[in-house]
């Protein structure tokens, strides 16, 4: 298996303001779900179980990584 490019890797505050995203009930579904998608992300879980866990594309999970890892949270 390719190793991956783009490894996540969040610091506490990080963790913590997506964790307070997740919690807060406001905000819109496609932030929850990016979310969730990095906090699993970094919890060391496949794409392929990520994309299939929230219902999104691997191809959308694979982007927000690249994002993630150029441009911050």
């Amino acid at each position: 298996m390719p190793q991956k490019k783009y490894l996540i890797t969040l610091g506490d505050e990080e963790r913590a303001q997506l964790e307070h995203l997740l919690h807060s009930g406001t905000p819109a579904t496609r932030t929850v779900t990016r979310a969730r998608i990095l906090l699993n992300a970094a919890a060391g879980w496949e794409d392929r179980a990520i994309a299939a866990a929230l219902s999104v594309g691997r191809a959308t999970v694979e982007r927000l990584r690249q994002r993630f890892v150029e441009e911050g949270l």
